[in-house]
C-alpha cells in the first residue's frame, strides 16, 4: 500500500527492496557488451512492453565528497558544492551473456541464462550519442554492443545491431521465451522505483553541510572511495 510516497510494508512482507542499492551498469575496459534498451513507456492499456517507446530520466545533480549526489535546486547548491551541476541521464539496459568482444553466448541465451538487468547512468553527450543511432536504428527495435576503451572514464564505441534480442523474445511463441521476458520485465519495475534517488538525492543546504561536517571530522571510510567513482561515470568523454 503506498500513500503520500509512503509504501507500508512489514517483515517479511514487501521488504525484499528495503536497503538494497541496484549494481548499475558499467563498461568493463577491453570488453564488448551487448544491450538492450528494457525501460518502455506505458501504453494506454498501461502496459509497457519491448518495441513501445523508451523511457529515460535526467536530472541535474552536484557531487561532493563525504555526501554524494544531490539534487540541483539554485545557486545556493552551486555554491556549496564548488561549481555548477552536470546533468545525468538514466534508463535501463539488459546486458546479454557474450564474450569479450560481444558474440552472444547462444547457449546461455536459450536457457535465460547469464543476463543481468541494470540501470545505466550516463552522461548528456552520451545520449546524444545514443539518440543519433536512434535515429537510423531505433533503439526498441535494434541492441547496440558497447566497446569499452576505458573503464575509469567509461569511454565507449557504440555500433547498432541487426535486430533486437529482447524483442525477439517477446515475439517469440515459446514458453520460455515469454518466462525470460517477464523475468526481465519484472526486475525492470524493481528497478524503476529507486533509480531517481539512486541517481541523486534531494537534500537541503543544512543538511549537506552537516554531511560535509561529518565528513571532514570523521574517519576515512570506503563510502566516499565508492562516490568517487561514481562521479568518474559522469565526466564527458
Amino acid at each position: 500500500m503506498s500513500t503520500d510516497g509512503f509504501t507500508d510494508f512489514g517483515f517479511d512482507e514487501g521488504d525484499d527492496n528495503i536497503g538494497v542499492k541496484t549494481e548499475r551498469y558499467k563498461g568493463k575496459e577491453g570488453n564488448t557488451d551487448r544491450l538492450s534498451f528494457a525501460w518502455f513507456k506505458p501504453d494506454g492499456d498501461g502496459n509497457a512492453v519491448p518495441g513501445l517507446p523508451l523511457k529515460f530520466t535526467s536530472c541535474e545533480r552536484h557531487y561532493v565528497q563525504g555526501v554524494g549526489y544531490f539534487l540541483h535546486k539554485g545557486p545556493e547548491f552551486a555554491k556549496i558544492a564548488g561549481g555548477q551541476p552536470k546533468q545525468a541521464v538514466a534508463t535501463i539496459v539488459v546486458v546479454w551473456p557474450t564474450d569479450k568482444h560481444g558474440r552472444l553466448n547462444k547457449a546461455a541465451f536459450a536457457t535465460g541464462e547469464g543476463f543481468e538487468v541494470k540501470p545505466w547512468v550516463f552522461s548528456a553527450d552520451k545520449y546524444g550519442a545514443l539518440r543519433r543511432r536512434n535515429d537510423e536504428f531505433p533503439l526498441n527495435e535494434h541492441d547496440i554492443t558497447a566497446a569499452c576503451s576505458d573503464s575509469q572514464y567509461q569511454k565507449m564505441d557504440l555500433s547498432s545491431c541487426k535486430e533486437n534480442l529482447l524483442l525477439t523474445l517477446f515475439k517469440s511463441e515459446k514458453d520460455s521465451a515469454k518466462a525470460i521476458v517477464k523475468n526481465i520485465l519484472d526486475q525492470v519495475e524493481v528497478i524503476a522505483k529507486t533509480i531517481q534517488t539512486d541517481m541523486a538525492r534531494e537534500m537541503s543546504i543544512d543538511k549537506i553541510r552537516e554531511k560535509m561536517g561529518g565528513a571532514s571530522a570523521g574517519p576515512v571510510n570506503s563510502g566516499p572511495v565508492e562516490d568517487v567513482e561514481g562521479l568518474l561515470d559522469d565526466l564527458l568523454e
